[in-house]
């Protein structure tokens, strides 16, 4: 009788401990202890009930997760200088119970470095394509845009088997341009030793000596073999020097370019060959470039930024390089979201607190936070349009929709140029700091003059380095929205 007395009273005894587990079991809010530059060190109370806690989950800016312990101090580190966060201690019982404290406001030391004087006013100059859609470089001259141009970036060679190579010879070397789509306004000729892109842009670059032209490689199609590259840096480098001091047209770049993207993914597996990657190609780079010419890397993670970033040692490099140009946009699109209209550039996610993390700021400030320095961080401005048809039923904020799908776009599913596509469908409204426009039954995402400017006001605000425009040949032939970034650096 006593035995089944004590079974029973135990019983009852975990019920109750069960019952009184999901109770309210609160951490005390943060107490900040140390604050620098950088870094936060806080501590907490622990709850009414601290044997429940099995351990403690961090959050930052009300959702992101930054780290677990079990004891009742933490430090966050990885932050910007002069900036405001928000931090929280969640109490963890079991998987899927936990209570929040409040979540507690802090604002690290320091002070933000002023935007350069001369800031980046960058361009893409991609050799596929652009002889089809009509885009020459001619138009760079004629409509403007060279003169307003810092540099232009020439892509995209490819990376394979540890060597730098051309991507394609046809377009680079040897298509003939007649003389109204010629920049010197001759018509080639079948036995002149260069044609092709490279003679075109030596020409523009003839006329505008101030501008600065970098050869890219790797690049968004041709995805580089970048753990090839670093077998052997050194001839990677070597590789790479002898196509841009080629002596067919000697004395047409200024520097060279890695564009080193991350795979389409959002979290692991998914790197550049490794932590040190970035670094050892930009020593071998820079090594052989010395220390007059030009170097830098773009790179893209589509919105792992803080999974990815930390992955690569981007501070490291961040000394041999001139600046990183970051692909701040392609964060949505109607091919992986046919279902949703969502922004393309999203300057944060004030448009879906629930997508914190896919948006430019996350992006930069991820990357500014692990040691690059403000300056060295060029952000990417789209000159590409995604859009989605058989929209209805907005969903929350306004440009949100449902969709039947991509829209049939003249050169790809879902896709144009800003040129074409504001051309007929103005901008009806922002969503995330980029333009939306509406135009009956589809809705096209992209950056305006508009929405340029209100970048450029980002930039200024946490001191980065300039902006670099996607594709030039989707601009306007007058560079409106090159116009809007050079307007908008103006004090």
């Amino acid at each position: 009788m006593l035995a089944a007395l004590a079974t029973l009273l135990g019983l009852l005894a975990g019920l109750s401990g069960r019952a009184f587990a999901d109770e309210a079991n609160h951490p005390g809010a943060p107490v900040f202890t140390a604050v620098t530059d950088t870094t936060v060190s806080f501590k907490w109370d622990p709850p009414p009930r601290p044997e429940e806690v099995q351990y403690y989950r961090i959050e930052q800016d009300f959702g992101w997760d930054v780290g677990t312990t079990t004891g009742t101090t933490f430090t966050a580190t990885h932050l910007n200088v002069d900036t405001e966060y928000h931090f929280a201690v969640v109490a963890i019982s079991r998987p899927g119970v936990g209570w929040s404290s409040r979540h507690m406001p802090v604002r690290t030391t320091g002070t933000v470095p002023p935007m350069p004087a001369k800031p980046v006013a960058m361009g893409v100059f991609n050799e596929e394509n652009s002889y089809e859609r009509g885009f020459h470089a001619k138009e760079l001259d004629t409509g403007g845009s060279a003169a307003r141009l810092t540099h232009l970036t020439y892509g995209y060679g490819t990376v394979s088997g540890g060597q730098c190579g051309i991507g394609d010879r046809y377009a680079a070397l040897e298509r003939t341009f007649s003389a109204e789509q010629s920049v010197s306004g001759r018509a080639d000729t079948w036995d002149q030793p260069l044609r092709g892109y490279l003679n075109q842009l030596r020409e523009l670059k003839a006329r505008h000596p101030n501008l600065k032209l970098l050869w890219s490689f790797g690049g968004p199609d041709r995805a580089g073999d970048w753990a090839g590259a670093k077998q052997d840096p050194a001839a990677f480098a070597a590789s790479c020097l002898r196509l841009v001091d080629d002596p067919r047209w000697a004395g047409l770049f200024d520097g060279i370019d890695l564009a080193m993207e991350y795979p389409p993914c959002r979290l692991a597996p998914c790197d550049l060959g490794g932590a040190d990657s970035v670094k050892t190609l930009a020593t071998g780079l820079r090594t052989m470039l010395g220390k007059g010419r030009i170097l830098t890397v773009t790179v893209g993670s589509r919105g792992g930024g803080d999974h990815l970033y930390g992955r690569s040692d981007f501070a490291g490099a961040a000394p041999l390089v001139d600046w990183y140009n970051v692909k701040t946009f392609d964060y949505y699109n109607p091919l992986d979201r046919p279902d949703r209209t969502a922004p393309g550039a999203p300057l944060d996610s004030t448009w879906n607190t629930s997508e914190y993390g896919r948006d430019a700021n996350f992006e930069l400030r991820n990357l500014t936070a692990r040691g690059v320095h403000p300056n060295k961080v060029v952000m990417g401005l789209p000159t590409h349009a995604w859009g989605w048809q058989g929209i209805r039923s907005p969903v929350g904020l306004p440009g949100n929709y449902y969709a039947a799908g991509p829209v049939d776009g003249p050169h790809q599913r879902g896709l144009d140029d800003y040129r074409a596509v504001s051309a007929r469908c103005a901008p009806t409204g922002e969503m995330g700091k980029t333009a939306f426009a509406v135009c009956g039954s589809q809705l096209w995402t992209y950056d305006s003059p508009a929405t340029v400017a209100g970048k450029v006001a980002y930039m200024k605000r946490y001191g980065l380095g300039g902006g670099f425009l996607s594709n030039l040949r989707g601009d306007t032939s007058r560079g409106e929205l090159l116009t809007a970034l050079t307007n908008a650096y103006k004090p």
